[in-house]
């Protein structure tokens, strides 16, 4: 008997942490077609796990790339049926949404970079039109539940970005007066790339590891630094590894909109996986979080300058962090994965 089918619409290449979980956790119960954009496909790590992996190359903010990514759509969606169809963000769901409405009793909603919490004045009419159409929603945390308009919580699920669980026993390789720190995922001058190079040019013995995606100048200049290692793109595993050899894993948002300050970043569950503190600027509401759990250090701000007090405390506190066992188990991706396997199942009930 087969599977399901289900169509999984993104604008990533496949090498996202969170969309590896997801289609991988997916691919046990359906047959999936992954329909993403990217400049390569070299770190398209879910593609293992898809019956046709669609990809077109170049970058989605070129209008000649997106037609063909439309187009692209258009041949995956109209001429093959569909059990369920998954799609990462309202914006997609508004970009498709003449033919995506045909079938919304089929859609599953993931909103984990939400475009109405970036915009600084809302369109309610918009975004009533968008929660509306799925049969579900996912979000990554209750928080993000809560700043959906009221009408949509009954169907809305949350399923959480944490980590798969991680069993190895690394050890940290800087010495008592290094500091060694992990800046990955989305990396720009937003997230803490202006910082880094302040830092360095104060201090010879802070060296950091950068993995992921650059998104500007100032930090493609970050990753060029004769302190930095610039390891690319890496599955999660890896970067589990990485993680754990390091003294923190940085985790900043500058609170210029509401989708920055109440990001759910998995840097916080990949801290606790690794046994490494994250640090975190107190804008960000899940900061009370990581001091409940005495997970990492709290920056006062994101626009704090005083960089060689920052410096002292980093290094004073490196060793000061203890990571409660009982976290180990609760904050994993396989605790959670089956709501992701439930909102769907739901869905073609």
């Amino acid at each position: 008997m087969t599977n399901p089918r289900l169509l999984y619409i993104s604008i990533n290449d496949g090498s996202d942490t969170r969309i590896n979980k997801e289609v991988k956790t997916l691919s046990s119960q359906f047959d999936i077609t992954y329909i993403g954009i990217g400049k390569s496909t070299e770190q398209s790590f879910v593609k293992e796990y898809c019956r046709q992996f669609l990809v077109v190359k170049g970058h989605h903010k070129s209008p000649f790339v997106f037609l063909k990514y439309y187009l692209l759509f258009l041949r995956a969606f109209l001429f093959r049926s569909y059990q369920s169809i998954h799609v990462i963000n309202e914006n997609l769901l508004l970009i498709f949404f003449p033919f995506l409405w045909w079938s919304r009793k089929k859609i599953v909603l993931d909103v984990f970079d939400s475009i109405f919490l970036r915009a600084k004045n809302k369109n309610t009419w918009l975004e009533s039109l968008c929660y509306k159409t799925p049969k579900v929603i996912i979000v990554t945390d209750d928080n993000r539940k809560q700043l959906l308009p009221t009408p949509f919580h009954a169907k809305t699920v949350v399923v959480e970005n944490y980590p798969y669980r991680f069993r190895e026993e690394v050890q940290k390789i800087s010495t008592p007066d290094e500091l060694l720190v992990f800046y990955n995922g989305s990396m720009s001058k937003v997230r803490g790339t202006e910082l880094l190079l302040q830092l360095l040019r104060l201090d010879s013995g802070l060296k950091v590891k950068m993995a992921g995606w650059v998104y500007d100048e100032m930090t493609k200049e970050l990753s060029q630094h004769p302190q930095v290692e610039f390891l690319g793109v890496l599955p999660q595993r890896t970067t589990m590894q990485v993680a754990s050899q390091c003294d923190y894993i940085l985790s900043l948002y500058e609170p210029v909109n509401e989708n920055n300050i109440n990001a759910s970043p998995n840097k916080i569950y990949d801290a606790i996986q690794a046994g490494t503190p994250v640090i975190i600027n107190q804008e960000v509401k899940i900061s009370s979080f990581v001091k409940e759990h005495n997970l990492g250090y709290i920056m006062s701000s994101f626009y704090d300058s005083d960089y060689k007090q920052i410096l002292d405390n980093w290094l004073r506190l490196k060793k000061n962090y203890v990571f409660d066992t009982q976290l180990l188990e609760q904050f994993t991706w396989e605790a959670v994965e089956d709501k992701l396997l439930k909102a769907h199942q739901s869905r073609m009930e």
